[in-house]
């Protein structure tokens, strides 16, 4: 009764949540980039609260303009190739700013813990808008390959949730991380792992996926998101156990923050793009 219960109350998140997400996909550019800019400002002033739980007292306007550019950076640049000098100097050069600023800022403030709080403040950088930012670029390479990897890759981190907690919950018994998270278990990440590499078979399979991708590309683009999404998953919890709290946030109620729903995506995004540009040199 509990568990469905649970199943209820998920499918109404995502009832609510999948038909906006998938129409923010198809519409692209400026309006799917806005909201991945917009979660990605809520889930780091999640996270600089977790670390202010902690003790840090990290620069929060500085992540939240750094967010702003970061995002910009992504969406229009999407063809940041390692031989392309004037990319990389503009993203190293950036890079580079942020970390004296927030030195400098850091400096002058004169607040307690300045080394926990410099580093809670780029921690959050590097872990929410660098890592997450990269949805932009993917979307931005399905324009240009025709491609629909960004939707794939969303329903594929949804149905290893969905799965994973479903069968985990009813068959699993092994825990596989019980110090971080006591209620996942090793059936259930199997099997969202399957359920991740189905969805991207099947978009292959169908053709939806777009014909620049191989079977190869599929089965790669599975395991990542399977794998390194729940990984994710593990992370935060393990951050949020750190800091002595259930939840990211309270934005969703009873459903924990943007953190919490967008955990998986901070792993299993980067890794994607990082083989799209570097691995199949796009």
């Amino acid at each position: 009764m509990k568990l469905l219960y649970m199943i209820k109350d998920r499918i109404l998140i995502y009832a609510l949540g999948i038909p906006i997400w998938l129409f923010l996909i198809w519409k692209g550019e400026f309006y799917y980039t806005m909201f991945i800019l917009i979660c990605t400002v809520l889930a780091l002033g999640e996270f600089y609260s977790i670390t202010e739980n902690n003790g840090a007292q990290p620069l929060r306007w500085m992540g939240m303009v750094s967010s702003v550019f970061i995002a910009d950076y992504y969406y229009r640049r999407p063809d940041i190739i390692l031989h392309e000098m004037q990319d990389g100097v503009i993203a190293i050069g950036g890079i580079i700013l942020i970390i004296i600023l927030t030195c400098i800022w850091e400096l002058f403030s004169e607040k307690e813990n300045p080394g926990q709080n410099i580093s809670a403040t780029l921690a959050g950088i590097l872990f929410i808008p660098v890592l997450l930012g990269t949805a932009i670029d993917l979307r931005q390479f399905d324009d240009w390959a025709g491609t629909q990897l960004t939707l794939t890759l969303v329903l594929a981190i949804w149905a290893c949730d969905t799965v994973a907690f479903i069968l985990g919950t009813l068959f699993g018994t092994k825990k596989i991380f019980p110090s971080v998270s006591p209620k996942k278990s090793w059936i259930g990440s199997i099997s969202g792992l399957v359920a991740s590499l189905g969805v991207f078979i099947a978009f292959h399979n169908q053709g939806w996926l777009g014909d620049y991708f191989s079977l190869k590309d599929a089965i790669v683009f599975g395991i990542i998101t399977g794998c390194f999404g729940q990984i994710g998953d593990f992370l935060e919890s393990s951050l949020k156990r750190d800091a002595g709290i259930k939840d990211s946030g309270t934005l969703l109620a009873g459903h924990g923050g943007v953190l919490d729903r967008f955990d998986s995506l901070i792993f299993a995004t980067p890794l994607t793009y990082l083989y799209v540009h570097f691995l199949m040199h796009y």
